[in-house]
């Protein structure tokens, strides 16, 4: 099996197919349970051109729109700079443009005096819903109607995870620029073959080895012990790996499940970890980040989870530099020119067959002049030997 052309991580056209063929109908992670935790409170998620807003309801529930305004399209909802959070008085979404003001079900419930419209439905020009779902206390969106329900993917890879609403957030969310292709940066995170060549160097890895099962649905799953010391390892990873050892008698694990098409979750002994990629210009991505745990401030855990986190946060810092080399290197590659991807690559596999199977298209007009122009160069050179 070989992986995608060139021209998937090049060809700016092809944005516009990806944010409506695979980010729109898929579960996209927004936020834990505990970061809503009243009426009123809400947040804002971005993702492939566009905005999202989750409500927490006077009912407890959840309700999601698009973060937009019926009237002239405004966004209804910033929130925090870095976490999206923000909180609607009285459950009310009011409009910083107009003052078009929605209750918590998105209906239209006041336009200020003085703005009059000739025939107005205001039950026309309610918000546009979105599917809202939660999967053990992590809180999902979906733009588009999904294929399953998110329990229906999740519980069949990481059916034998505890639940996770009694976790809180442990650090801020962090947003990652990335100058190199969504799909780079997903496939990394599938990439297995270069933890034994790029990343002795590169990072010291807590959990190894990292092997994805084989999955045929929207999620893989994969499961990994700690590391042995070894080449790269740092001060946090030896003091990380010596709590456990001292915390616990049998071996520590961690266990981690891949959502398509962007999403990595790993459940290690001291909490949760989600990376998630976010697309955006074609050679470009954001690495969102964030960390949730159960409640213990005991000093072993505090610097359990901080050696850990100074070990992810060296890690990210190391990818996103790979990936920028390896997105300026397709750049010299022809438009339709593929590698192979190793038998045991089971999730570089999994990846390139999704996406194939969802952006299909003819390669691109300049690239079949390409490899016309170089057959006819073979040819002629034949001829003159």
């Amino acid at each position: 099996m070989r992986g995608l052309p060139a021209s998937f991580y090049l060809d700016a056209t092809r944005a516009p197919l990806e944010y409506s063929a695979i980010f729109a109908p898929s579960w996209q992670f927004v936020c834990h349970v505990s970061d809503l935790p009243a009426s009123g409170t809400a947040v804002r998620f971005d993702c492939g051109g566009r905005s999202a807003v989750v409500l927490r309801t006077k009912a407890g529930g959840l309700q999601g729109f698009r973060n937009a305004c019926r009237h002239r399209g405004a966004r209804l909802v910033d929130g925090d700079a870095h976490t999206g959070l923000a909180f609607c008085i009285d459950g009310r979404l009011r409009c910083a443009y107009h003052g078009w003001t929605y209750d918590e079900s998105g209906a239209l419930v006041s336009i200020p005096a003085g703005q009059h419209f000739d025939e107005f439905d205001a039950d026309a020009h309610s918000l546009h819903p979105l599917h809202v779902a939660q999967w053990r206390g992590l809180v999902f969106v979906a733009f588009q109607t999904p294929r399953l329900a998110v329990e229906q993917v999740l519980d069949v890879v990481a059916g034998a995870w505890p639940d996770l609403t009694s976790m809180r957030r442990v650090i801020e969310p962090r947003a990652t620029p990335c100058a190199a292709d969504w799909k780079l940066a997903c496939e990394h995170m599938l990439d297995t073959a270069h933890f034994d060549i790029a990343r002795p160097a590169l990072k010291p890895r807590l959990f190894a080895p990292l092997i994805f099962e084989q999955g045929e649905g929207d999620a893989l799953r994969a499961t990994a012990e700690v590391a042995t010391g070894g080449l790269g390892d740092t001060w946090s990873s030896r003091v990380y790996r010596r709590l456990l050892h001292d915390r616990q008698s049998t071996p520590a694990r961690a266990g981690y499940v891949y959502l398509w098409p962007n999403l990595l979750l790993q459940l290690a002994p001291d909490g949760l970890s989600i990376l998630q990629v976010l697309p955006g210009a074609t050679g470009h991505s954001t690495l969102r980040e964030l960390r949730y745990a159960a409640v213990d401030s005991s000093r072993e855990m505090r610097l359990l989870r901080y050696t850990h986190q100074r070990v992810r946060r060296q890690a990210l810092a190391a990818d996103a530099r790979m990936l920028v080399r390896v997105q300026r290197g397709m750049g010299a590659l022809g438009a339709a020119e593929t590698g192979p991807i190793a038998t045991g690559e089971v999730g570089l596999r999994w990846f390139a067959a999704r996406c194939r199977a969802r952006l299909s298209a003819p390669a691109p007009a300049s690239s079949t002049r390409t490899i016309r122009s170089r057959s006819r160069r073979r040819a002629t050179s034949s001829a003159a030997t």
